[in-house]
């Protein structure tokens, strides 16, 4: 089994910020899922999605809708048409963003708006009835993991998707939270 791990984190954290860490929160839960995926033996690829150009939906066309109503493609020239074919190279799927404002991190707002409106009315979806698990990581209070996950509900409704893990991360439950990732990649590849 392939699984697709898409992070919308820039992953290492800045050394001259102010937090000790070398690593984030949510490349630390990408590699707790890579780590489950290799034991059981699934192939896995991750891209970090901070690294790659997507830019926001432009809603053009009649009543905001281009190419991606009925073509299923963006009009942009940018990485999301290339990145929304490759998903097809996959069995299932892990999302993982960290929580800014209470809500997923700026660039997997962008990225899931266009998947959204490129897919959600594809019939010949190949993403359609995937399983994915939907990764929350809020670093700081650990406020708007909720939200987050909300609008991970709204994703996997429109994607028509089979959300097998919904886990909500925060710095404080990390260790306690391994164990439910465990479960969800086992989830996602039976």
């Amino acid at each position: 089994m392939k699984v697709l791990i898409l992070s919308f984190s820039n992953n290492i954290v800045n050394e001259d910020s102010y937090i000790p860490n070398k690593k984030g929160l949510t490349l630390s839960c990408v590699e707790e899922c890579e780590k489950n995926l290799k034991e059981i033996g699934c192939e896995t690829e991750y891209i970090c999605m901070n690294k790659k150009n997507v830019n926001k939906c432009f809603a053009c066309g009649a009543r905001g809708w281009g190419k991606c109503l009925n073509e299923h493609k963006c009009i942009q020239k940018d990485d999301f048409n290339t990145i929304y074919e490759y998903m097809n190279n996959f069995d299932a799927y892990i999302f993982a963003t960290p929580v800014y404002f209470k809500e997923m991190s700026e660039s997997a707002k962008v990225f899931f708006d266009r998947l959204k409106r490129c897919d959600a009315f594809n019939d010949n979806s190949k993403i359609k009835g995937k399983n994915i698990i939907c990764i929350a990581c809020a670093g700081g209070s650990g406020a708007g993991t909720d939200e987050t996950l909300n609008s991970f509900d709204t994703l996997n409704y429109f994607l028509k998707t089979n959300m097998v893990g919904r886990i909500p991360i925060t710095k404080l439950n990390f260790n306690e939270q391994k164990e439910v990732i465990k479960v969800s990649v086992n989830k996602l590849v039976n």
